[in-house]
């Protein structure tokens, strides 16, 4: 079954309630299935009813008809719709045999019917023939058959009656007119199943397209991914070998110092290199391929290696970055790379945008939080540039030669949003702006106040 077989069979219709080979096969199991299901239910209520209608019987009906009429139910219904629950319930029969077997089910009660009413006429008893408009009706509605099954069913129960009258005697305009009310109710019974079944058949169509796009979609999900771990690699590899060859043509330390051109181009390897890292990280979100491992983090091995990577990575920037390490000591509940990955992008968004001198890295308990502030002494942030900034392709106005994408402070928010923290940015009243992160501490989080670790003014204004 492909995805142009359904669209084929939708466009050609099915009128006569009938698809090409293949996909009536498919449908057939699934519609077996769901009859198995829906027969659990409606036998133990028909069994229910067949039960009281017994009582009824015994109650209301002259003692030699309710004998028999009892015995009916009790020996012959019941029992048949008590193995149809039983049946429904268990592993064999296959759900196509089942469905067989809950057809001839049908077919044994209305048949009871249709003696108890013989058996009334038998004794002269004016037993109505309501019963068998009851149970036509209850074929085609409640029982849920397939429309040729349950009208074939119904075909039998309405020229079994109708013999039953013969036999009886009863007059030619007494068995048309009952014959009359019967046929209009079997009408009825048939465009409601086939009307029924017709909207089944739809509905298995469309469920069946969806699934085929929903795997398609999987699919093509994992081809990016797989695109995106080779591209990340391949990409990653040759600027790899240029920044070494570039490190191996650099002066020695105590020579002249290194070609203007030589320092460019490491400065671009940097770039393309953060570059890459946020497309990647973009593409990994995207494609749910990142998932947060949340533990007890502490920050100082994480600032010791952040200042260790801006050391190396900020090339001829002349702004300064400061981290301030007193804070360090605290525990956040963090994914270690994630939180890396969000301070290189708070911080190289400053040194870019900032046009300031200073940028620090500091963090602080909040209560049951930690909030990690990245301020600088900047310009600040545009008024009308504050509510966008963490959206995707918004890029404010810095010194930067190299142009951007607009995704960093994005992938911020999408990250720390995995760890379950907040994230948010404002200008300063002193100047500059701050862009913070707040992240649950660590259950296991024990300090003592510094006496004073803040390197920002303004700080518990920011916070909250």
């Amino acid at each position: 079954m492909t995805t142009e077989q359904i669209r084929q069979q939708q466009a050609a219709g099915f009128r006569n309630l009938r698809f090409a080979p293949d996909l009536e096969e498919a449908y057939r199991r699934t519609r077996s299935g769901l009859i198995r299901q829906r027969a659990r239910p409606v036998s133990v209520a028909g069994l229910f009813l067949f039960l009281i209608y017994a009582v009824m019987d015994a109650l209301t009906l002259p003692p030699e008809l309710a004998q028999v009429t009892v015995s009916i139910r009790l020996a012959v219904t019941c029992p048949v719709i008590a193995s149809v629950v039983w049946l429904a319930y268990r592993a064999s029969p296959s759900d196509r045999l089942f469905e067989r077997i809950y057809t001839l089910a049908y077919l044994v009660g209305g048949l009871s019917v249709v003696a108890i009413i013989a058996a009334a006429r038998q004794v002269a008893f004016p037993l109505p023939y309501e019963g068998m408009i009851l149970m036509l009706m209850f074929g085609y509605f409640a029982m849920g058959l397939p429309f040729l099954s349950a009208s074939m069913v119904s075909l039998v129960l309405i020229v079994g009656y109708l013999l039953t009258e013969l036999w009886s005697g009863m007059s030619g305009s007494d068995i048309a007119t009952n014959l009359f009310f019967l046929t209009t109710a079997n009408l009825i019974g048939m465009v409601g199943a086939w009307t029924s079944e017709y909207r089944h058949r739809a509905h298995f169509l469309d469920r069946k397209l969806l699934d085929h796009m929903h795997q398609a979609a999987r699919d093509e999900s994992r081809r990016k991914t797989e695109l995106i771990t080779a591209a990340s690699h391949d990409l990653r590899q040759p600027l790899n070998v240029i920044d070494i060859t570039l490190e191996s043509l650099s002066p020695s330390k105590d020579g002249p110092a290194a070609h203007p051109a030589t320092q460019q181009l490491r400065d671009m390897i940097r770039h393309l290199r953060r570059l890459l890292g946020t497309v990647f990280d973009s593409a990994r979100l995207n494609e749910g391929m990142v998932q947060a491992v949340v533990r007890p983090t502490t920050l100082a091995p994480v600032f010791r290696d952040l200042n260790d990577l801006l050391a190396d990575s900020l090339g001829n920037n002349k702004i300064e970055v400061r981290i301030d390490h007193p804070g360090s000591d605290l525990q956040v509940m963090a994914d270690p790379s994630l939180l890396s990955r969000i301070l290189q992008n708070l911080i190289f968004n400053a040194v870019q945008h900032s046009s300031g001198t200073a940028v620090t890295l500091s963090a602080k308990a909040m209560g049951s939080h930690v909030l990690l502030e990245v301020a600088d002494d900047g310009i600040g942030l545009p008024p009308g540039l504050v509510d966008n900034l963490f959206s995707p392709y918004v890029r404010g106005a810095g010194p930067s030669e190299y142009p951007g994408l607009g995704l960093g402070l994005t992938i911020v928010q999408e990250f720390v949003a995995l760890m379950r923290g907040e994230c948010g940015a404002e200008s300063r009243s002193g100047g500059g702006s701050v862009f913070w992160v707040r992240l649950p501490a660590a259950v296991t989080t024990t300090h003592e106040p510094a006496p004073d670790s803040r390197i920002l003014s303004g700080c518990e204004h920011q916070a909250g």
